[in-house]
């Protein structure tokens, strides 16, 4: 029984493979002011190149002197984003995102809006090469604004 299971488990993950419903995103980036950013996430495709993406991202906001303050400004948050397709291209596609997240930052919770542009580039393999330009307004917490740029793959899953 065991074995029918697990061949079955392993049929229906190398279906899904094989079509790319799904990409899992990892992307890394400077966030301004004196942020760094790192994101991982899950990518649903829509119909006419939209998708809805799914994400955590961690950060650190440094202050100033960084040698005794740097791990103090960390923040953690997640949300959900939907990316409208602007324009396609014929290995690439331009995207908008918009979208709410959530989190906190030193033990103070938050809420936020997050809004920007990614470009895509496929290679033959299926990868997905990213750039993405992020703005994001948090509320309840110092730290209001950030945009900047993350830089980032895609593996089909």
């Amino acid at each position: 029984m065991k074995k029918i299971l697990f061949i079955l488990l392993c049929s229906v993950a190398f279906i899904g493979a094989s079509a790319q419903t799904g990409k899992v995103s990892v992307n890394a980036g400077f966030l301004f002011p004196s942020t760094l950013n790192a994101t991982l996430g899950y990518e649903y495709p829509l119909s006419y190149g939209n998708a809805v993406e799914v994400y955590g991202e961690v950060g650190n906001h440094w202050q100033k002197p960084v040698c005794h303050n740097f791990w103090k400004g960390y923040f953690w948050d997640g949300g959900i984003v939907y990316k409208h397709r602007l324009a396609r291209y014929k290995n690439g596609m331009m995207r908008l995102r918009l979208g709410p997240q959530f989190g906190a930052v030193q033990k103070k919770f938050f809420f936020g809006l997050e809004a920007g542009f990614e470009y895509s580039y496929v290679f033959r393999s299926g990868l997905e090469f990213s750039v993405i330009q992020k703005n994001n307004v948090n509320f309840l917490h110092g730290d209001t604004f950030r945009n900047g740029l993350l830089l980032g793959i895609k593996v089909p899953f």
